[in-house]
């Protein structure tokens, strides 16, 4: 299980930013909306029920986020420059 309150203060304000600045790739807002959501107390499966993906998705998304930090998870193309 996924507990809130992880990101910190400062960690929140760039993921909220991030997700309403319109010229944001969907992708890195989509991401960034899932750990927001994540945050506030959504499981893995009802996040990706609302944005049509796998929960694995999610899941993997978030460990990225515990290990590496938003900068990684950021990444346009995040995967590729995840495997190098």
């Amino acid at each position: 299980m996924i507990h809130s309150h992880f990101p910190t203060s400062a960690e929140r304000l760039e993921l909220e930013r991030c997700v309403r600045r319109q010229r944001e790739d969907h992708g890195i807002a989509q991401r960034a909306n899932a750990i927001l959501l994540l945050d506030k107390g959504k499981s893995c499966a009802e996040i990706a029920e609302v944005l049509y993906l796998d929960d694995d998705t999610v899941r993997g998304w978030y460990k990225t986020w515990r290990r590496d930090g938003w900068e990684q998870l950021a990444i346009d193309g995040w995967q590729a420059a995840y495997r190098n």
